[in-house]
């Protein structure tokens, strides 16, 4: 660990917002692990429930567990049953526009990852211009003899360079990544959907009885 710190300090004042933009990154990187988690935004048990239960009629039921849930696929769900009784076109224009809000929502952040893996990079090469630098201000000044001022000047500029790659390249790897898991669940989400959509078509459920259930259960989910 002392070996690291001492190659940072050689690194010069460049090295400060490579280390910030890193410790973003890991800090957006370790939220949206969490957030984009299937058992969290796509839970197979609420998606069986909830198609079973409208399978039957049971129309407030499946509401019910909506609103308790509160996950993306839920929260989309729910905003359809509120149009139960309008019919079911307005049941899936109103999926599709809860849809079109909970996708920003997924992919929220993450663009924070993709500049840091494009911006450490450039940061690195400004640590070599600015190592550069000092070293041919150390030979105009001192002559190219001072092989302590110069060999610190071209440190610097390795140094950074070196650290805004080690930097962006996993910050890419992870963008990618997290990227292509949020796509996935958003093509899940939307398969998902359309299976809530073939069941409520189906569904011999009382239209009359849920416009009185889906108001109080919105309550709960603002």
């Amino acid at each position: 660990m002392s070996a690291i710190w001492d190659l940072f300090g050689k690194g010069g004042p460049v090295m400060w917002p490579i280390l910030a933009a890193s410790l973003l990154a890991l800090t957006v990187a370790i939220e949206r692990s969490f957030a984009l988690r299937r058992s969290k935004v796509i839970p197979l048990a609420t998606v069986r429930q909830v198609q079973g239960l409208l399978a039957g009629g049971r129309i407030r039921e499946a509401a019910e567990v909506c609103r308790h849930d509160g996950g993306p696929f839920a929260r989309i769900v729910f905003a359809g049953l509120e149009w139960w009784e309008q019919g079911s076109e307005a049941v899936r224009e109103a999926i599709e526009d809860a849809g079109r809000r909970e996708a920003p929502v997924l992919m929220r952040w993450l663009g924070v990852i993709g500049t840091v893996a494009s911006v450490s990079p450039l940061m690195g090469l400004l640590g070599t211009v600015l190592g550069m630098i000092k070293v041919f201000r150390t030979i105009s000044l001192e002559g190219p003899g001072q092989g302590q001022g110069l060999s610190a000047g071209i440190a610097e500029a390795l140094i950074t360079t070196a650290f805004g790659l080690a930097v962006a390249i996993p910050a890419l790897v992870v963008f990618n990544m997290l990227s292509s898991r949020a796509e996935r669940l958003i093509l899940d989400i939307e398969e998902a959907c359309h299976g809530v959509l073939r069941e409520l078509a189906h569904s011999p459920g009382d239209r009359s009885t849920v416009s009185a259930a889906v108001p109080a259960a919105a309550d709960g989910m603002e």
